[in-house]
């Protein structure tokens, strides 16, 4: 039984699913994926009886770049930014009315 007839029984439904899960993965830990890609293209590479470091290290570099790119337009977490717009809210003086409350609350609570 050779690979080939292994994936053609499998479900189309399945493997879509398991290729995005595989791909939500790989956008998360690109790191490791790029080592591991680039350690198999260095080994096809090898086992073709050409053995070329520089390209496995280029395909690796171009796909980290290419998950930090799809990281970095659909990751939907970005850094605290100190130049937004607030529409003339305080956050500071709010916050410090928060605590002034807070305290106010601790300390009659103690009677």
């Amino acid at each position: 039984m050779t690979a080939s007839s292994i994936i053609a029984d499998i479900p189309t439904s399945f493997i879509v699913v398991a290729g995005l899960i595989v791909l939500v993965l790989a956008v998360r830990f690109r790191g490791p994926m790029s080592i591991a890609f680039a350690a198999l293209c260095l080994l096809g590479t090898w086992n073709a009886g050409e053995p070329q470091p520089l390209l496995a290290a280029i395909m690796g570099g171009v796909l980290y770049g290419s998950l930090a790119l799809i990281g970095g337009v659909f990751g939907g977490r970005g850094g605290m930014d100190d130049h937004a717009q607030t529409g003339g809210y305080d956050y500071t003086a709010e916050q410090a009315r928060l605590a002034r409350e807070y305290h106010r609350r601790d300390r009659e609570s103690l009677f």
